[in-house]
């Protein structure tokens, strides 16, 4: 490149950068143009121009920018990662999964390929997927309590309360003073008292497990695949299942207490 079309584009890059500060995205991406003109090979325009474009959800024109960028460097991560999170706020999330797959074939231990991977296939509805992804995470980075927070939603959103309640109590234990401990905190209070009004009530029906949960709580509770923390397995010793009527004889919250 001649020393005229180099500092040609080094004004236009530093006038793109100015504009962009200010919010006038669209003179912004008019400068990137203009430097591209003067050097077109340069991958870091390139992918500069698909944080532009992406600034204006204009998705479609970003995936362009960051593909040429990689194009013209591989190991571009930054651009390989913006690529990935362009398609997720896109919606085009089968793209999403395609291309994280295709990332984890180069780098097997891509964290950000699988956040973005699991996030895709959360958005699609295949939350067994998005699990599986999720563990493989847990198992790359076993002390981020955000896996297992991950994880306990989709369990959750998946109606494996019991699993899900483990999973946001690990969380607790893990990261007690994160922020996420506070959300982990609320989930359990919520689901565990979900699970003891389900427990009262099939106590109510089935005389077998009202006599096992008297004799022994927490034992019953499990082998019907409820989980409980420390806080709930409390609150479950103080029911009386000795006295618990017959189902629709009373309401079954009259018979716990739980905070």
């Amino acid at each position: 490149m001649s020393k005229n079309k180099a500092i040609s584009e080094a004004a236009h890059l530093r006038r793109a950068a100015i504009l962009e500060e200010r919010g006038d995205y669209d003179k912004a991406i008019a400068s990137m143009m203009k430097a591209l003109s003067a050097q077109s090979n340069n991958p870091e325009s390139w992918s500069r121009l698909g944080d532009l474009y992406r600034s204006l959800e204009q998705w479609d024109l970003a995936v362009d920018a960051y593909k040429k960028s990689l194009e013209l460097r591989t190991d571009n991560h930054t651009a390989q990662e913006a690529l990935l999170q362009t398609y997720l706020e896109a919606g085009r999330y089968d793209d999403a999964i395609a291309n994280s797959k295709l990332v984890l074939k180069r780098h097997a231990k891509n964290v950000y390929a699988r956040d973005i991977m699991g996030v895709a296939y959360l958005q699609t509805g295949m939350i067994d997927e998005a699990i599986r992804v999720t563990d493989e995470l847990i198992r790359l980075e076993p002390t981020d309590a955000t896996n297992h927070f991950k994880k306990a939603v989709l369990l959750q959103q998946k109606g494996e309360v019991g699993m899900a309640v483990r999973e946001f109590t690990r969380v607790l234990e893990m990261a007690p003073e994160s922020g996420i401990a506070d959300q982990a905190g609320q989930a359990v209070s919520t689901l565990e008292s979900f699970q003891l009004r389900q427990i009262v009530s099939l106590a109510a029906e089935d005389n077998i497990f009202r006599t096992k949960l008297a004799r022994d709580p927490e034992s019953a509770a499990f082998e019907k695949g409820f989980f409980l923390s420390y806080t709930g397995l409390n609150a479950l010793r103080q029911i009386s299942f000795d006295t618990l009527p017959e189902s629709g004889a009373d309401s079954p919250q009259k018979y716990y207490h739980y905070h």
